[in-house]
């Protein structure tokens, strides 16, 4: 429980995640209004958000002061720092996913895609350690390679809310817990 609640006063304390939740919320209101109907279209543009939010969520700890060496100070136990990490993360982003859900006309059936977009952009970033690389990534994949290619394998499609970004969510966050063990926390 102590994990849980160290991760989330970090998650509340970070002014740049709540600009970029309010940013998004605002972006997909304001696609909504220029598309005038209900659909996923604001959301092709707005997962950018959930991208940036996971990223910021995890590299904060990693940029500049090095905050991830006093967090793994005060708890040494990195798979359950992990885990504690991931458990935050969704918590924190659901009620933004469901906010950005009804708000473009969707309704329930994107939140799970956006929670997961949101927890792969940590993955990511937690195997990365650097918002730059992780961030350009993450759109490459979202906005070039899953476009381009048109697979049902690569996420990017917020329409088509398939297992495709909880796979890959999954995949990244197992490579995750396997490699942050055995690195140095710098």
């Amino acid at each position: 429980m102590t994990y849980l609640r160290a991760e989330l006063l970090k998650l509340v304390s970070l002014p740049s995640l709540a600009w970029t939740a309010g940013l998004t919320l605002a972006a997909t209101g304001l696609l909504r209004w220029a598309v005038g109907e209900a659909g996923a279209l604001p959301l092709t543009y707005t997962q950018a958000g959930f991208l940036i939010f996971g990223v910021l969520a995890v590299s904060s700890e990693h940029d500049g002061g090095g905050q991830i060496r006093t967090t793994l100070l005060a708890m040494p136990r990195r798979l359950p720092l992990l885990g504690a990490k991931a458990v935050t993360l969704a918590l924190a982003v659901l009620p933004v996913a469901v906010v950005t859900a009804l708000t473009s006309g969707v309704g329930g059936r994107v939140i799970g895609y956006l929670v997961a977009t949101t927890l792969l952009a940590g993955a990511v970033t937690m195997l990365l350690r650097h918002p730059v690389p992780a961030v350009l990534s993450l759109l490459l994949v979202y906005y070039v390679a899953s476009p381009l290619l048109q697979k049902d394998w690569l996420p990017g499609n917020p329409a088509d809310v398939g297992v495709a970004v909880l796979v890959w969510a999954l995949a990244a966050a197992v490579v995750a817990a396997v490699t942050f063990p055995r690195r140095d926390a710098a």
